[in-house]
């Protein structure tokens, strides 16, 4: 787990970020060291939160690294899981760049790729969603992206190191518990090599991906006219729409996200509609723009204006 960089650890006290953790810390790093610091986002959602960030807080006191926290105000609605990741991110990359930090590392394992193939498949995602996680993206890292979740545990255990257990990771009720304990498992049943099969998956898919964001890339500016925009092949100009928000935010758009930028660029200038909490599409002089306006209210429907 080398890496040539300063390194943001998101860790939530569960039993993967503490290992990635662990890892970063006593990995040997290029001469000089690379500074190693510790966020912990507390979404305030479950009543042992505050426990968990005591935890991780300790954790660092006596791993001797820099620990930074912050709480956020998650509204309890249906949208809970997108929300929270999203407030997560802002407060890391928030941090990332206000201590001058490389790279934001988070702790997502080989089990959460397939989990996040087909929590997409069953959404309708495309071929991007269908690739699982990347490795990197922008400034975020996945160092433990190549580790099944035994392999961790394993870790921990030949180590005696402490992590803490979320409760709400059995709630079937969250799509990707339901996934995790209820799908893979009877998938698992009709083919024993389940992760095999979706590494060769996501390996060929990848290829594909890679291909065609390497002809939006070779076409991508920022703004972006709307009416270059209409004009491209649909494979390319969805994927100019997700670089166009990326510029503004860690979590691409979803499929619904992208219908509607692509409305809006074939309408007239002053259109505008949501994308994501606090983020909007607009068209302005002919040219397709993401705002951040967190007050908007969600009344401005795609292809509204």
């Amino acid at each position: 787990m080398r890496i040539d960089g300063s390194i943001l650890a998101a860790v939530s006290g569960g039993a993967d970020s503490v290992a990635m953790l662990h890892m970063l810390l006593t990995t040997p790093q290029p001469a000089g060291g690379n500074p190693l610091v510790c966020a912990h986002y507390n979404h305030g959602l479950r009543d042992a939160a505050d426990e968990d960030e005591a935890f991780v807080k300790k954790l660092c006191e006596e791993w001797e690294i820099p620990f930074v926290s912050e709480k956020g105000n998650v509204p309890k609605d249906t949208g809970v899981e997108a929300a929270a990741r999203e407030k997560r991110y802002i407060f890391l990359e928030r941090v990332r760049s206000g201590r001058g930090l490389d790279y934001i590392a988070t702790a997502h394992t080989a089990d959460d790729n397939i989990e996040t193939v087909l929590l997409n498949l069953t959404r309708g995602a495309g071929l991007s969603g269908l690739c699982g996680i990347p490795k990197t993206r922008g400034s975020i890292i996945r160092p433990v992206l190549h580790l099944s979740r035994n392999k961790i545990l394993m870790y921990l255990a030949e180590r005696n190191i402490p992590y803490r257990e979320d409760e709400s990771n059995h709630d079937t009720t969250y799509r990707r518990n339901y996934i995790r304990h209820k799908v893979i498992p009877a998938l698992t049943k009709a083919n024993p090599a389940l992760t095999d099969a979706v590494v060769r998956l996501t390996a060929s898919l990848n290829e594909d991906e890679e291909y065609l964001m390497s002809l939006a890339r070779a076409v991508y500016a920022y703004p972006f006219s709307a009416g270059r925009l209409t004009q491209l092949p649909r494979p390319i100009a969805s994927r100019v729409c997700r670089m166009l928000v990326c510029e503004h935010s860690p979590y691409p758009p979803e499929r619904i996200h992208i219908d509607a930028m692509l409305d809006i660029a074939a309408g007239g200038n002053g259109r505008r509609c949501n994308i994501s909490s606090g983020l909007t599409v607009a068209k302005k002089n002919g040219m397709i723009v993401i705002e951040r306006t967190e007050n908007r209210r969600s009344q401005n429907a795609p292809g509204s204006g």
